[in-house]
């Protein structure tokens, strides 16, 4: 009985992942076959493309079959569902957007490492293993060290591989060491099952390898969302790499380590005892005000356009960890926490459409030949005949900055609303405080914002501007315009699906009696 349970779960475990095995076999066979077969990049490109839509042709299939959360290594819930569209729909603009990037004899490699990245960011979404976690992460990081050094090998982009490399290996360190305490301090691997350990009164048995696993975890978690004290690569790596790179960079490794957040600290220690929740509560507020405010204030410094959204991208973390902050406060008074992981999951989508569409941009504009690399050289863009290019990158920056009604004002008004939502607890003046915070950074953050676009309207043009990418960049960084506005407007169709998935971070189904009886011999366990 006991073997069919679990032979069952894995069968089950196996059919929801479909939709990354689509991706990774796909991937393979691109790589494999690059040697033997001769293929434009075009034509890579297009073969990836088709490789998203038949996974998520499998990601529907898919959709419904459900095994036993406490015994399975990924989960088929709300939040992995909206997270993967999230993350195969960005798929899809990043390809456009990367069309033209790599020679013609790299192609294969190149859209072949986007489609393991895109498959590991969708293995993280739906992870319910702590093993699975991490190799979901790594199958993001190991592609992403491949794609820096494939496309331009000049000494700026090695320098910027070299960086990243190094210290992404050190951040894997850091999580996995904290991930060891994490399962030392329960006994199990499974993330649903040490949440149930966590809420029932027994909480988790050894609390002070606990609270070492909550520091390493969110060390390493940090530095792939681009977080104080992690952050420092950012700036260097974003301008040595490929528009195309850093544009990848600034979004996909930061929706996975949020996504991993949710999975495991908004969903585990927001329930357990109070001293841990409080302790990792404190760190996530602490980690939260300090990214936003050193994101926007050497952001006002910058002049080189990718520095610059290299640091807003820091910001932008920052506002995120209010969410986590939020999720982790209102846990800890055994309130639900679905306010904090729906402000993430909210935020997720807006910032992926408005980073995705500003670094599109870069990559189309040229000036008097060269690619444009600083904010003066945007001077006059939405005068010159490249106007259309000009408006989208204005309601993009708009996003950024937070002007109602585009996508990027609910996204900052849902965060800071999570956080508001603790106000009728005794100790909330932190969190009122840390509102406050993220309110004025947003301020502060409209300026340098707000500067690029009266650049681009009210001075005039230093040099002949032309667009480069063809249709399918241009119709990347016109979805991503679009779908900020249009959004912004029924921001509730993006409000639901948030809300659904942030009920399904924090649901704990009573387990079934053979599992109950393994939760219960680990609980004891000393």
């Amino acid at each position: 009985m006991q073997t069919s349970f679990f032979y069952d779960a894995t069968v089950g475990t196996l059919a929801i992942l479909a939709p990354e095995l689509v991706l990774i076999l796909s991937a393979i066979a691109m790589m494999t076959l690059s040697p033997f077969v001769r293929l434009s990049r075009r034509q890579w490109c297009r073969i990836s493309v088709w490789a998203i839509l038949a996974s998520s042709a499998a990601l529907f299939w898919a959709w419904g079959r459900q095994t036993d959360v406490y015994a399975s290594a990924a989960i088929n819930d709300a939040l992995a569902l909206w997270s993967q569209l999230l993350i195969l729909g960005s798929g899809l603009l990043v390809l456009g957007l990367a069309h033209e990037e790599p020679s013609d004899e790299r192609a294969a490699e190149f859209f072949g490492s986007l489609l393991l990245m895109n498959a590991g960011a969708m293995l993280v979404a739906s992870a319910n293993d702590v093993v699975f976690l991490f190799v979901g992460l790594e199958l993001v990081s190991i592609p992403t060290y491949l794609v820096l050094y494939l496309t331009r090998r000049t000494p700026t982009t090695q320098e910027a591989a070299t960086k990243y490399f190094y210290l992404s290996i050190l951040a894997s360190g850091l999580l996995l060491y904290g991930l060891a305490f994490l399962y030392g301090s329960t006994g199990i691997s499974n993330l649903k099952a040490m949440a149930y350990l966590s809420s029932r009164p027994v909480n988790m048995p050894n609390v002070h390898l606990a609270l070492i696993a909550i520091v390493f975890v969110m060390a390493g978690l940090c530095f792939r969302v681009a977080a104080v004290p992690l952050h420092f690569y950012a700036p260097d790596v974003y301008q040595g790499s490929p528009t195309i790179i850093a544009a990848v960079l600034s979004w996909l490794p930061k929706a996975v380590g949020f996504l991993a957040m949710i999975r495991v600290i908004t969903a585990i220690f927001s329930q357990a005892s109070t001293e841990l929740t409080e302790q990792a509560t404190v760190l996530a507020w602490i980690i939260a005000a300090a990214t936003m405010i050193l994101g926007n204030f050497v952001a006002l410094l910058q002049e080189n356009l990718k520095r610059l959204l290299a640091y807003s991208s820091i910001a932008h973390a920052g506002y995120l960890m209010v969410g986590v902050t939020a999720a982790l406060a209102l846990g800890s008074h055994g309130a639900t926490l679905y306010h904090g992981v729906e402000g993430i999951f909210f935020y997720l989508v807006a910032y992926s459409l408005m980073t995705l569409g500003a670094f599109g941009v870069i990559i189309m504009l040229r000036i008097d030949g060269r690619p444009v690399e600083t904010v003066r050289q945007l001077s006059g863009l939405g005068w010159t005949k490249a106007w259309p290019v000009g408006l989208a990158m204005a309601v993009c920056l708009l996003s950024l900055s937070g002007i109602p009604p585009l996508l990027g004002f609910w996204g900052k008004f849902e965060v800071f609303a999570s956080a508001l939502s603790a106000l009728n607890f005794d100790d909330s003046s932190s969190l009122l405080v840390l509102t406050i915070l993220g309110v004025l950074n947003s301020a502060i953050g409209a300026y340098y914002y707000l500067r690029i676009v009266v650049l681009m309207y009210l001075a005039p043009s230093e040099g002949e501007m032309e667009v480069r990418g063809g249709w399918p960049v241009a119709s990347s960084v016109g979805a991503c315009a679009v779908l900020t506005v249009f959004l912004g407007l029924f921001w509730g169709l993006v409000a639901a699906p948030a809300r659904q998935a942030a009920h399904a971070a924090a649901y704990l189904p009573e387990p079934a009696k053979i599992v109950a009886e393994e939760l219960e011999t680990a609980s004891t366990r000393p």
